[in-house]
């Protein structure tokens, strides 16, 4: 695989980790439009009635994903797709800090599956390790 193919394709993944993020919050704003109930229904939570405080709260993470989704979909066109270190360091810490984040506050406390959290996290981690594997091996000098 050469070092162009190399970089598209991470580029690809971190776009498809983005999409995924926007999809996800999107997914969370239209069930909010129905109540905070049906907003925490996304995660099946069937805790009982919220506050209306606990859907704005849940409006704003579902807010954050999508931008995040954004940058990073927008860094990986311009900047990854030209292999580019700078967007792989930018598209590893934002990805990389919501997916913590995720396992952290979501999977670890059980409220998010491993195999639901695994679609991004795996996006990432193959987005990560093919572009560094581009930008390392670009940046290699060549041997006579």
């Amino acid at each position: 695989m050469s070092n162009t193919t190399k970089a598209r394709t991470g580029a690809i993944l971190f776009a498809l980790w983005g999409i995924v993020h926007i999809v996800g919050g999107a997914s969370i704003l239209i069930a909010l439009s129905s109540g905070p109930d049906a907003g925490f229904g996304i995660y099946q939570n069937a805790a009982g009635t919220y506050p209306a405080l606990a859907g704005q709260i849940l409006g704003y993470l579902a807010f954050l994903f999508i931008v995040a989704g954004i940058a990073v979909a927008a860094v990986a066109i311009r900047l990854n797709w030209r292999n580019s270190a700078l967007g792989l360091g930018l598209n590893t810490i934002i990805a990389g800090t919501f997916d913590i984040g995720l396992v952290v506050f979501l999977v670890l406390p059980g409220h998010v599956s491993w195999p639901e959290a695994a679609i991004g996290i795996g996006l990432l981690l193959s987005a990560a390790i093919v572009g560094g594997m581009a930008c390392t091996a670009e940046n290699t000098p060549a041997h006579a």
